[in-house]
């Protein structure tokens, strides 16, 4: 299998601000570096150059000046070490066109100008043994190499020297590994501490977050940090309050609207009940009850999540046996699989009724329900399968919205208020659930509701 350099990079890539933030700043300190050591290499190459160029160009020039400063015998000792030659000599090494570049610049700045100049670089032709010299005393670094230097100063007259030098040590690997730890250390400590310091509000507002809306509420987000992150969780607080005010209100009044309709309602059934029988009557109490019905899933719906009590640790599996038996009771075709006991922590009266309705339509629109139960990577997962036509995929995730019916007509004949799958929807999020719609492959909806295993 070939592995896509892009997606490893994806996988590796710190997702939190301070590793992305301590990547970043890495990353920079290391082109810095690069930076810094690029061009304390081409110092010292230059460097290097120079060294190789000056003691051939100031022997040429000490034996052919004689205005120069050192001694008569000093300047026939160097004319005796010149070479001269009506061609250039065979070079005794490598070319090195930097070092004769170098060599020509420090020939004109002396007031001569050369044709030509070439430099080869090698091997000496021997080297003197140094066992005479004691260990302590002798010479550190690389080996020196030969420079031969040929000048053309006049048509067919060459002037060739013959000097030593030794290439500047350059142990860049090793000075860029020790002053690179010496910086990160410097830098990215202080900076490791700082990124931990900044992400502690930013971790406790994000799981202050999840807990927005439920019915123990969160509490409010410590105003530490920076004067950005202090203002950050002042105005999350602020939110918090409000919206905790604006659920308080909406209870109360789904509280008020409950008792002030089904008292009418419960009247206006008690004197239904007192008409004559025919078919008027019958269709009378059949709409009141569908009035109770709709009034009962509306107040169901505002009310999920809004539970007082704690989750409780149930066997997810007796919970759904529980349903089935009531189901059964009443005669509807439903059939169970073998279900393993799984423990999640809910509120069981609300999963319940998540259950309940998707038995309830399963029955209704696909003529049975299937209901089985199993546990997958840390999830026990409620499955409810029909046997009807399915629904289109561009509708599923409207079905999914309160008041949304396949059946667009509203009556009541062809289906309910289109609020059952908005139920499940809201049971599952308030439950730290999952709920999916999926036509099966050989027909009918599949319907799974999921929830963490305790």
């Amino acid at each position: 299998m070939t592995l896509n350099p892009l997606s490893l990079l994806g996988r590796i890539r710190p997702r939190t601000l301070a590793g992305q933030t301590i990547l970043v700043v890495a990353a920079s300190l290391f082109v810095v570096q690069l930076i810094g050591f690029s061009f304390f290499y081409v110092t010292q190459r230059n460097q290097w150059i120079t060294l190789a160029a000056a003691p051939g160009v100031i022997r040429i020039l000490e034996a052919l000046d004689p205005r120069e400063r050192p001694a008569p015998w000093q300047r026939a000792r160097a004319a005796r070490s010149l070479i001269v030659s009506t061609q250039a000599p065979a070079p005794a090494g490598q070319d090195a066109p930097d070092v004769a570049r170098r060599a020509a610049e420090l020939f004109r700045s002396a007031g001569i100008a050369p044709l030509e100049v070439r430099v080869a670089i090698g091997k000496p032709p021997y080297r003197q043994p140094l066992t005479h010299i004691p260990p302590d005393v002798r010479p550190d670094g690389p080996p020196r190499r030969q420079v031969q230097l040929s000048v053309k100063l006049q048509p067919n007259r060459w002037i060739t020297v013959y000097s030593r030098s030794a290439p500047v040590a350059q142990p860049i690997f090793r000075q860029i590994v020790v002053q690179s730890l010496f910086l990160y250390g410097m830098v990215l400590i202080p900076l490791v501490w700082f990124t931990r310091r900044l992400a502690a509000p930013l971790r406790a507002l994000t799981s202050a977050t999840k807990r927005v809306g439920t019915p123990e509420g969160a509490e409010p987000v410590p105003e530490i940090g920076p004067d950005d992150v202090r203002r950050l969780a002042s105005s999350f607080n602020a939110m918090q309050q409000r919206i905790r005010s604006m659920l308080e209100e909406k209870d109360h009044m789904l509280g008020a609207i409950g008792h002030d309709l089904r008292t009418p309602l419960t009247a206006l059934r008690v004197r239904v009940e007192t008409a004559a029988d025919g078919a008027d009557r019958d269709r009378m109490v059949a709409t009141i009850d569908e009035m109770q019905k709709m009034l009962d899933d509306i107040l169901s719906l505002a009310r999920v999540g809004r539970d007082r009590e704690p989750p409780q640790r149930v066997d997810l599996a007796a919970l759904a046996d529980a349903t089935l038996d009531d189901f059964e009771d009443t005669g509807a075709p439903v059939e169970r699989a073998d279900m393993p006991r799984t423990i999640v922590s809910v509120h069981p009266r609300a999963v319940r009724r998540a259950l309940a309705n998707l038995i309830d339509n399963a029955v209704k629109y696909g003529g049975k329900a299937h209901v089985s139960l199993r546990a997958e990577t840390g999830r026990a997962i409620l499955s409810v399968a029909d046997d009807g036509p399915g629904i289109p995929e561009d509708r599923i995730e409207d079905m999914l919205q309160p008041f949304t019916r396949i059946e667009e007509s509203r009556s009541r004949d062809t289906g309910g208020t289109g609020l059952g799958l908005a139920i499940v929807r809201a049971v599952a999020s308030s439950e730290n659930g999952r709920l999916s719609l999926s036509n099966r492959p050989d027909g009918g909806l599949l319907v799974e509701l999921s929830f963490p295993v305790a």
